[in-house]
């Protein structure tokens, strides 16, 4: 199979990852409870991966709060670890084949889940056509541009303190965990960082909330517990899963998505918070978008905003005016080959981590997160007023973009 076609086969449908898929170990155990799927065409139906139990793990010993860590890469990497040939040969995509590693929190269980990808290609068009890569409904309040950030040697973030609780693209971002940010992509799925999961010994937390539009001791949409999460074979397979491990090459992999249980809103006070979009484009054309970001500052770490306050999310709206600009290519899945890490010029810190880079440039139904962050690369202190691009994350690739479209299809 020719990379092309991987890249073109490359749309997945979790519909039962994190829940019942076909175990095989012989057990019919599910990881996790099965989703409602919505009634879609018979070509668009859910396809489900095979599960392979890695094992049962024992979480971290530190709460949330003290979980949390910051990469801060110094070297290009990769640093990799000993790893199962078979997970080596799904993160590859070998034999039409791809894998994802699901976790599930409350059985602390680790499954590896693969997909068959012509049998997943076939879904593409019809998720599309249904709107399933578009932001949810409903009027759009305003955001400002304001003036050019860190990227220039200035941190022009602004405070979100102050703003609605209820604002349109404020209450779809929220606090992951102790120190990390996530966005909604469907109404009971976040798009976070790898790295949010673990603490920086490589051990999973024990819990990994998530608190939409969290303003200081405000909790507009309550506390919702994910039910479990899955992130790329690739990130583990490079050792990215512990502080010491975590290189410049670990970026381009290191994302997340959490699954909340179903109907996580019920008990908000403030009903269903809605979500973003996601999408997707060839390098050029990303490099036509303008981004922005959002994230949870981590006062405590470095570089953080004039005035900062916990708990409180900080944007930047305008990113320095530069174009996002791709590099680090990896052959295996979601990239097949693509660049996969995003530089901004999106003034960031610590606890930004996991936060939506998006843009309304590529439609009128979004806005549409195309990225996250990661790291601020003027963190050791190789910035200055020269410097265009300050900060670094994923890039959502064609692969990633209906692998989260699918889940959609999966988790109403």
């Amino acid at each position: 199979m020719t990379k092309t076609t991987m890249k073109t086969l490359g749309i997945s449908l979790l519909m039962p990852a994190l829940l019942a898929g076909c175990l095989d170990d012989g057990t019919t155990d599910a990881p996790i409870a099965t989703p409602t799927t919505p009634a879609v065409a018979p070509s668009a139906g859910p396809v489900q991966p095979t599960l392979r139990l890695l094992g049962n793990y024992t979480p971290s010993a530190l709460s949330e709060d003290a979980a949390a860590w910051e990469p801060q890469p110094t070297a290009e990497g990769p640093s990799r670890v000993e790893t199962d040939p078979e997970l080596v040969a799904l993160a590859d995509s070998r034999d039409g084949r791809f894998g994802v590693v699901q976790v599930d929190f409350a059985a602390r269980a680790e499954y590896v889940a693969s997909y068959d990808l012509e049998a997943l290609a076939a879904v593409a068009p019809e998720l599309m056509r249904r709107g399933l890569a578009d932001a949810s409904k409903g009027p759009e309040d305003p955001m400002p541009v304001v003036a050019d950030g860190w990227s220039n040697n200035i941190d022009n973030r602004i405070s979100f303190q102050d703003w609605s609780l209820t604002h349109s693209t404020l209450r779809k971002v929220g606090r992951v965990g102790g120190g990390c940010t996530g966005a909604l992509f469907g109404n009971r799925l976040v798009l976070t960082a790898a790295h949010c999961i673990f603490d920086k010994y490589g051990a999973y937390q024990q819990m990994v909330s998530f608190q939409a539009r969290r303003n200081g001791s405000e909790l507009p949409y309550g506390t919702v517990t994910s039910q479990g999460a899955v992130y790329p074979i690739a990130f583990k397979n490079d050792g990215c899963h512990t502080e010491a491990g975590y290189t410049g090459a670990c970026v381009k992999n290191d994302w997340a998505i959490l699954v909340l249980p179903p109907s996580p809103w019920a008990s908000s006070p403030n009903g269903s918070p809605g979500y973003f979009g996601v999408w997707w484009a060839g390098d050029s054309t990303v490099a036509s978008w303008s981004v922005r970001n959002i994230g949870y500052a981590g006062c405590s770490s470095g570089m953080a905003p004039a005035g900062c306050v916990s708990n409180v999310a900080y944007g930047d709206l305008a990113c320095a005016g530069v174009a996002p600009r791709l590099s680090s290519p990896d052959d295996r899945w979601p990239l097949y080959g693509d660049n996969g890490k995003m530089d901004t010029g999106c003034d960031t810190n610590g606890g930004h981590s996991g936060g939506p880079i998006y843009s309304y440039d590529p439609g009128a139904n979004g806005p549409y997160i195309v990225g996250n962050t990661v790291w601020n690369q003027c963190y050791m202190g190789s910035c200055d007023s020269t410097t265009q691009y300050s900060s670094a994350g994923i890039r959502i690739s064609e692969t990633l973009a209906g692998y989260m479209m699918n889940l959609r299809a999966s988790y109403p």
